[in-house]
């Protein structure tokens, strides 16, 4: 969200510089904030073009300057279809669908377009049973697909389940780093305290 005080950032071999979203997206870099409601989609326009927003200038969905209605709804009617959206349909407002089914549009969004890397915040959060299974499974498709994943968040178990490295972050900073086969709640939850924490840290 903000750029780099210091560093770089480098993505299949290709260094960011401006670090613009336009920049990004190109690179292959696909974002689904933690608020679905007020950074992800915009929940007074319809969902088809929520859904294309993040893109909406680009040749897919516009030519000098004009929006291609058709394309865009095409593309909402295609992930809607792929991803089990329950909706009326694309025109639909996006605010008027459940939390489950916004947060299925956003991994719709940006899957889509097969990003190489995935940075997504609380991706479950405040969803039913069901939604998050399907978002889990979404995740580990793309993961055997080459794509690498960066899961924000503090459901423990949903990381160990998810994650093949886990990092604590305590002040800040990197408390530690672990591989999910030596993570336990415990050890992960001394270390979010800034007790326990690894030897690499230290």
């Amino acid at each position: 969200m903000l750029p780099p005080r210091a560093g770089t950032m480098t993505i299949a071999g290709k260094t960011a510089t401006q670090f613009s979203p336009r920049e990004l997206q190109a690179l292959g870099l696909g974002r689904i904030p933690e608020d679905r409601m007020t950074t992800g989609l915009v929940t007074n326009l319809p969902l088809a073009d929520s859904m294309v927003l993040p893109r909406i200038g680009t040749e897919a969905f516009s030519r000098k300057g004009l929006l291609n209605p058709a394309a865009i709804r095409a593309f909402a009617e295609e992930q809607i279809k792929a991803y089990d959206i329950r909706c009326p349909g694309p025109m639909v407002r996006a605010g008027a669908l459940s939390g489950g089914n916004l947060q299925k549009a956003l991994l719709a969004r940006e899957l889509a377009f097969d990003p190489k890397v995935l940075i997504v915040s609380q991706p479950t959060r405040g969803l039913d049973i069901g939604a998050a299974r399907f978002i889990h499974e979404k995740f580990l498709a793309m993961r055997a697909k080459g794509c690498g994943i960066i899961v924000i968040g503090e459901d423990l178990e949903e990381l160990l389940m998810l994650s093949d490295r886990i990092a604590v972050m305590y002040e800040g900073r990197i408390a530690g780093t672990l591989i999910s086969a030596d993570a336990t709640v415990t050890r992960l939850g001394l270390m979010m305290t800034g007790a326990g924490q690894t030897e690499e840290a230290a």
